[in-house]
């Protein structure tokens, strides 16, 4: 893979063909490293594992992409919740408002565990970080 990198170790230009990655740049020619004669100076070839994804689908060398911050993890939290754990929420206030045989009872009690099986999930998903 071959890319281009800001200060912040941010890829600018990213791809799997070193040649396609310079044309791009010279297109883009507006900052200095995008000149004909230091492009080839600021493209850099990087293994797969040298890189890794944002949370905002940005591409870093490992190491260098920037945590979210807690309200945005919130707000992951949230629209998980609301996919995933509200309907099984809504399925368990369903079944109690049955005659409560024991099949009802197990049936509660078996999404009740998945309803927290998922919420640890989603915890870990979207962890909160100490600020």
């Amino acid at each position: 893979m071959f890319g281009i990198i800001n200060e912040n170790k941010k890829f600018i230009l990213i791809d799997e063909n070193r040649d396609i990655l310079r044309k791009t740049a010279l297109i883009l020619a507006c900052t200095p490293m995008f000149k004909e004669d230091t492009v080839d100076d600021a493209i850099k070839e990087y293994a797969d594992d040298d890189i890794e994804m944002s949370y905002t689908g940005d591409m870093y060398i490992k190491g260098f992409a920037p945590k979210p911050d807690n309200c945005y993890q919130s707000n992951m939290r949230k629209t998980m919740y609301t996919a995933e754990i509200d309907p099984i929420t809504a399925h368990i206030s369903r079944l109690r408002d049955e005659n409560q045989t024991e099949e009802i009872a197990k049936k509660i009690s078996d999404l009740i565990t998945e309803r927290n099986t998922k919420i640890a999930e989603i915890k870990k998903k979207y962890p909160y970080f100490d600020e």
